[in-house]
This record gives structure tokens, sequence and C-alpha cells, in this order.
């Protein structure tokens, strides 16, 4: 489920008529923090539980325990996949539990209320929007979908030259015949000769997925001299261009290494 669906999801919860109370939670988790955030939690649980414990609403202490509890237990199992954020939206009976681990920066802050707090997912979204990035390398690419720096798909592409088109598989793939010597200059020389056609049919390609899917931006990454002809032949704004070989990079690295730029 992309973003914006989740957020109209989000949206239409009313604790009120529930009588369920949500814990909004965004959590800078990163690196450079150190152990702060455990600190900021701990400090959040418990100005939760005085606050509730004032309360002449039995159910709310209830559900201001249990949370605590919950959350608590949550992060805890969560703790060794923190990247550099976390975001979290939780009601005492996990009616509504919403839980996003982010690769970008976030504000540390906390809510307890009848709905999700919001703002600062929405402000997200606008600056981190659905984005396809399309990494080449000679006769390979990888396609990775991302939003608010989290991996939604990934799609490989290799190049056959049986067809002479583009293969699309679920995973990183060998180089079949092109491992030795003459017969790997030999195929490098063809796919050569034969790039721009090839380039041409890779971008109809994505190009179809762009439209379908509903990226809002589309990023190009590989060797510079590559990237600079594919660009000219999308019929859409290229957002961003990283002319760096990060095809070997896992996922996340990719994402990284673009958002650098």
């Amino acid at each position: 489920m992309l973003l914006q669906e989740e957020i109209n999801n989000l949206e239409q919860f009313d604790g009120k008529s529930r009588n369920q109370k949500v814990f909004s939670i965004y959590l800078d988790t990163s690196p450079e923090q150190g152990t702060k955030w455990k600190i900021e939690l701990k400090n959040a649980l418990k100005d939760l539980s005085d606050k509730t414990k004032s309360s002449d609403n039995h159910e709310e202490k209830n559900q201001a325990k249990d949370i605590i509890n919950k959350v608590e237990t949550e992060i805890q199992g969560a703790e060794p996949n923190l990247k550099r954020g976390l975001i979290l939206f939780m009601t005492a009976d996990e009616t509504l539990k919403f839980e996003k681990h982010v690769n970008i920066s976030i504000k540390t802050e906390f809510k307890w209320d009848t709905k999700p707090k919001l703002d600062q997912l929405k402000s997200l979204q606008q600056s981190y929007p659905y984005t396809g990035v399309l990494v080449l390398q000679q006769d390979k690419a990888r396609v990775i979908e991302t939003e608010i720096g989290t991996i939604v798909d990934e799609d490989y592409y290799t190049l056959d030259l049986d067809t002479n088109d583009w293969r699309e598989h679920s995973g990183p793939q060998g180089d079949d015949l092109t491992q030795g010597g003459a017969q790997r200059d030999e195929y490098k020389e063809r796919v050569k000769a034969n790039q721009e056609r090839w380039f041409k049919s890779l971008v109809a390609t994505i190009e179809k997925n762009a439209k379908k899917k509903g990226w809002h931006q589309l990023y190009l990454a590989g060797e510079k001299e590559e990237v600079e002809k594919l660009k000219t032949m999308f019929n859409r704004n290229i957002d961003q261009v990283t002319p760096n070989n990060i095809l070997n990079l896992n996922a996340t690295e990719i994402i990284n290494k673009v958002m650098e730029e």
C-alpha cells in the first residue's frame, strides 16, 4: 500500500467514536543521536503516565498503561532494525497500528489524542514523494521505488541478446554467457553497437511503469556518459542524475546515495 492510501486511512480514524486514544510517535533515531532517543522516549512515556494518572477517565488511564507497555515492547523489538527515524501510531487495542522505519531525518515529537498526528508525515511525503530510481550499468538495470526514504518495490532488468530486449526478473543475476575473455569482449562490442536502440526500449518500459504507478519523480544513476545519453531519450522530466556506478550497492545504499546529490 502506498503512503497516500495509508494517510487516507489514518485520516479516517476517529478515536472519539471508538473510545480509543492514539499515541503518535516521531522518533529521531539517527546514529549521530546516540542513545538520546531512548531518553526522549522514556521521558515521553513517563509524561503520558503522569498526565493520565490525574485523569477522571478510568478507561483512559487503562489505555495509557497498556500503550506504554506495548510501545516499550514494540520499540525494543524494532531496535536492531532502526534506521534514521521511526514513525509509530498506536491505540491500546491496536485497532490502529501504523509503523514506518525511515532513512531520512525526522523531528522527535509525541502526541496523545483521539486522532493520529499526521502533519509531519504529510510534510515528509511532500519532501520525499513517490519516486522511481533507474540505476543502469551497461547491460543491467535496477528500478527502485521509494517514498519518504523507504523502499516500496524493486525490479531488475538484464539485456537478453537472444530477444534483443530487456528481460525483467525478481533478483540480481550473474553474467551468464559473458564470463570469459574473447566472448566477453565480443559481448561488450555488441552492447555498445546497439546501445541506443536498447536504451530506447528500456526508456519505453520505464515511462510506461512510471505512468501506470504514478511516480512523482524519476532519478537516473550510472556511468556519466550512459545516463546523460539515456536522459535525452525520456519524454518526461528527469528530476535528478547521479553519475556513479552504484548498481551493485544494496537498495538502501542506493537511495541514500541519490538523496545526497
